[in-house]
């Protein structure tokens, strides 16, 4: 299974028409309660905003929370061939096998999700289906 779809490849101006973004690794970790607020003593609450998160709550709620590492090569026939790969995505994308540290604005932190343990998918099937809610894989093919 992938994903297919235009890449620049960052910082060089090179464009890959049919780049294959392949699920390589689903890191899980199990929060157990939520994470607080940062402490803010110039609110009246005490809190940073008064208490309340705005941003996405896979980073504070508690649950399963994943984070997909994509790898992406030039097209299909390029990661079958072996060849490097030429980006990848996620939380830490340096830690691949490669001689290449490039990550993908727009996606690296964006790859996080809730794990659903009551479903029959795989954790790789739901990394592909919170993919494919992104804005960034709206027209991508999948493989």
């Amino acid at each position: 299974m992938a994903l297919c779809q235009s890449y620049e490849i960052p910082g060089t101006g090179l464009t890959a028409a049919n780049a294959y973004f392949v699920v390589t690794d689903v890191k899980v970790q199990k929060r157990m309660q939520d994470i607080p607020t940062p402490v803010d003593n110039s609110d009246p609450t005490g809190f940073t905003n008064g208490g309340v998160h705005l941003d996405d709550e896979v980073y504070w709620r508690a649950g399963y929370v994943a984070e997909a590492v994509i790898t992406i090569w030039a097209d299909k026939a390029a990661r079958e061939a072996g060849n490097k790969p030429i980006g990848y995505a996620g939380a830490n994308p340096t830690e691949m096998e490669a001689e290449l540290s490039i990550g993908t604005a727009g996606l690296d932190h964006r790859c996080a999700f809730f794990i659903d343990m009551d479903s029959s998918d795989s954790h790789i099937v739901q990394a592909y289906s919170h993919l494919k809610t992104l804005d960034y894989f709206e027209n991508a093919i999948e493989d």
